[in-house]
């Protein structure tokens, strides 16, 4: 079935393949800054949700690309797909830590606020993930 977590493998697995009976967070399995957050957040939610690297999903996933995949993580459910901070956000109180949420969505322009410090993270990935390993010394692991 689905590797969770890890490195990226190059097997795709069939879409339909998949069952949504838990949200499945899509992330970059070749990226180190990624796999390191992914880790800390399985250590929340694992249980509740799956994470599955881009690199192992078809082409077009639930109608997301992979080029969409490779610029921000991705949260799929059922009813809904989240992405950025708010895909974040969600899952961390799927592990039981809803204070983000409650911001994000009840606090006038938070929403706007940690999308665009979503992306700036996003692009500047390799300056974050030293920034990462200088305060987190487990995050020295990951290559």
């Amino acid at each position: 079935m689905l590797e969770k977590g890890g490195n990226a493998s190059s097997e795709e697995v069939d879409q339909d393949s998949i069952s949504l009976q838990k949200p499945i967070m899509v992330y970059d399995g070749n990226c180190s800054f990624c796999r390191f957050w992914v880790s800390k957040w399985q250590n929340l939610a694992s249980e509740e949700v799956d994470f599955v690297p881009y690199q192992q999903l078809p082409k077009l996933y639930y109608g997301v690309t992979r080029q969409q995949f490779s610029r921000s993580v991705y949260l799929v459910t059922k009813y809904r797909r989240l992405h950025g901070a708010a895909a974040v956000f969600e899952v961390l109180a799927i592990g039981g830590d809803d204070s983000w949420n409650r911001i994000y969505y009840n606090v006038v322009l938070a929403d706007t606020f940690f999308e665009a410090a979503y992306r700036v993270v996003a692009n500047n990935r390799d300056f974050f993930f030293w920034l990462t390993k200088l305060f987190y010394t487990d995050a020295r692991a990951f290559k």
